[in-house]
């Protein structure tokens, strides 16, 4: 009987040992499988940024109103190109307090190559249900946004948005306060197209060759490539080079109104020195006339 005993006891043990050594072995393949995954996946980053420029753009979510919010645009124009992305907020860990937005264009393109201080702008929209109405009304308030001029100090290169000292929006907002009586008496409320021209002055870069204008409002860009800069210039009188964007007041994001911020850039190798890219700022004022912005 002890012997008996003694086998089965032995047999049970060997069992045993042998299926916590699968158990250990299959731990450690699904390991170094996971491993190598995740290298993988960083070999697969590191070569997808390979001649990227990358701007980090920082944003404070304790200045995001987290509970009405549906999504946050963040949008900018660098290095003479588009960059956008929407957040929705169902995607965010509500217990950080700050959420990184990467912004990634080309290093180099047929218009500019990166270089310090290049300027270039980002901007961040609080896009809320109600916002994205399609009636063009003088009710909707300004859809809650914040933007931020930066000139490129390397890669990648670190912005901020929705800080607590910023007045971006606030001023936008008195802006369109102080102007709706004007607004609902000249019954600019109908008109449902923003002209914006942007001039760029170039009698201190009359060699230029080729450039791209380049105008966002309310997370919309519109831009244009100037193919032979010197055939346009050959007809001014005043070595300038300017277009006008029609947008639509109706956006995604809810109507454009009167107060809402617009951004500008102009972007070239041969503008640099002093920056290969330029960009400036201006509120909407006007509906019936174009609103016009130098670039440079």
């Amino acid at each position: 009987m002890c012997r008996k005993g003694y086998n089965k006891f032995l047999y049970m043990f060997i069992t045993i040992s042998f299926a916590a050594s699968i158990l250990c072995i299959s731990t450690l393949s699904l390991e170094s499988v996971f491993a190598q995954k995740n290298d993988n996946d960083d070999d697969d980053d590191k070569k997808e940024d390979k001649g990227k420029l990358i701007v980090k753009a920082s944003i404070d979510l304790e200045n995001v109103d987290m509970e009405n919010t549906k999504f946050i645009r963040v949008i900018g124009f660098i290095n003479g190109e588009e960059a956008k992305q929407d957040v929705p907020i169902s995607s965010i860990d509500k217990s950080n307090n700050n959420l990184n937005v990467e912004l990634k264009v080309n290093e180099e393109n047929d218009i500019v190559e990166a270089d310090t201080p290049d300027e270039f702008f980002v901007c961040g929209y609080q896009v809320r249900e109600g916002d994205v109405s399609k009636e063009s009304t003088t009710t909707n308030l300004i859809t809650k946004f914040d933007c931020n001029e930066g000139d490129i100090l390397g890669n990648p290169t670190k912005i901020s948005l929705f800080k607590s000292g910023s007045q971006v929006y606030s001023k936008s907002q008195e802006y369109y306060q102080a102007h709706l009586n004007m607004v609902n008496n000249n019954n600019t409320a109908n008109n449902d197209k923003v002209k914006i021209k942007i001039i760029a002055p170039l009698a201190d870069k009359k060699d230029t060759e080729k450039l791209v204008i380049a105008a966002m409002i309310k997370g919309q860009i519109q831009s244009e490539v100037i193919e032979d800069v010197q055939a346009e210039l050959d007809k001014s009188d005043s070595n300038t080079i300017s277009r006008t964007f029609t947008f639509d007041r109706n956006t995604d994001l809810g109507p454009i109104q009167i107060g809402d911020r617009y951004h500008a850039c102009v972007a070239s190798n041969d503008l640099s020195p002093p920056e290969g890219q330029e960009c400036e700022k201006r509120l909407v004022k006007s509906f019936d006339n174009v609103n016009s912005l130098p670039a440079r």
